[in-house]
């Protein structure tokens, strides 16, 4: 009986252990950077790890030379 309990406790250590050093990949779901794997953080735009903050969001500036094409009225007679 001893050695069951013996054999039990050792077991539950060692799944408490494994889930413990478990982090999340590129791509897998986040609440702190902590919850990544080395390297990656977490994303709080999509609440993913990645490796950056943006997590494919781009919200840079448009080339100023395109934005003007598209904006400016045609040139008048």
């Amino acid at each position: 009986m001893k050695r069951l309990l013996f054999v039990s406790t050792i077991a539950l250590v060692g799944s408490l252990v494994t889930l413990a050093a478990c982090k999340q990949g590129q791509g897998d779901r986040c609440q702190v950077d902590d919850d990544c794997e080395s390297g990656l953080v977490c994303a709080e735009a999509k609440n993913t790890c990645e490796t950056s903050t943006s997590a494919g969001f781009d919200a840079g500036i448009v080339d100023a030379a395109l934005m003007d094409a598209m904006v400016d009225a045609p040139d008048a007679p």
